[in-house]
């Protein structure tokens, strides 16, 4: 079996591959201070529960980070812990993809792992758009290279600010509301936030599609917040909330030999 670690912003998440099959997936908070024997306390229990026992079973891990505390963290942990020397994603292993940017070592791990997933299942062009802490629009162009893409605060984090630098604006639900013009506080944030967010969106995938016409690429949807923008647009082709996972596990078979 092979352990995927993604480390993002807000969460890192654990994914247990058998071959191609994701077998299990567990959620922590990222938090930057945590020690490597709490991530292992965490990972050791989270195991147990599903029935699976790490220690002696896994083929190798593989961490992909935009935390590099908590990176440094996880890799003591797997050592520690799993007994195994961790492979840490960066632009300079094989990809098995051209990444065409000025600084090829200052794309987050995230963006290559879901531009690399998507490539593999959709082919090129493609686009993924990742809904998280941060939005990432990113580009596989239409020669198989990652050509770079767009990145605008979340959605919540964006609603977050708007509540902190007010003084009136209360916390909302982050659900649509009945029409685009609300009739008082609570549903003109609604539609400021989250309809003002899907059109954002939808103004951004036009630019990208404009650049890369005649082709007409996929939009491919990940992140924590996706579910909550899907339902409001057509412009997003297919979900899958594990595409970062699934580009670890493709980046470590290609790279299982490489010296830690």
């Amino acid at each position: 079996m092979l352990l995927t670690i993604d480390v993002g912003n807000t969460n890192t998440v654990f994914g247990l591959f058998q071959d191609e099959t994701l077998l299990h997936h567990w959620r922590m908070a990222a938090r930057a201070d945590a020690t490597a024997d709490e991530l292992g306390v965490f990972l050791e229990a989270a195991a147990r529960h599903a029935g699976v026992i790490l220690s002696g079973s896994l083929q190798g891990v593989i961490i992909g980070s935009v935390a590099p505390p908590l990176t440094a963290a996880l890799a003591r942990m797997s050592r520690g812990w799993l007994d195994v020397d961790p492979l840490i994603m960066h632009a300079g292993l094989d990809l098995g993809m051209a990444v065409r940017v000025k600084e090829p070592a200052r794309v987050g791990a995230d963006r290559l792992l879901n531009a690399i997933a998507a490539r593999q299942r959709f082919g090129f062009p493609v686009i993924t758009l990742d809904l998280g802490t941060a939005t990432k629009f990113d580009v596989v162009g239409a020669d198989g290279a990652f050509i770079g893409g767009a990145i605008a605060p979340g959605f919540r984090t964006s609603a977050d600010a708007l509540v902190s630098r007010t003084a009136l604006l209360p916390r909302v639900d982050l659900t649509a509301p009945p029409a685009p013009i609300g009739d008082d506080t609570i549903s003109a944030m609604q539609s400021g936030i989250l309809l003002g967010y899907v059109s954002l969106i939808e103004g951004m995938l036009a630019r990208i599609k404009a650049e890369l016409a005649p082709h007409q690429p996929p939009v491919i949807a990940t992140g924590g917040l996706a579910g909550v923008i899907a339902p409001h647009t057509d412009v997003i082709d297919d979900y899958d909330p594990h595409l970062t996972l699934r580009g670890l596990r493709w980046v470590y078979e290609r790279n299982q030999n490489v010296a830690i």
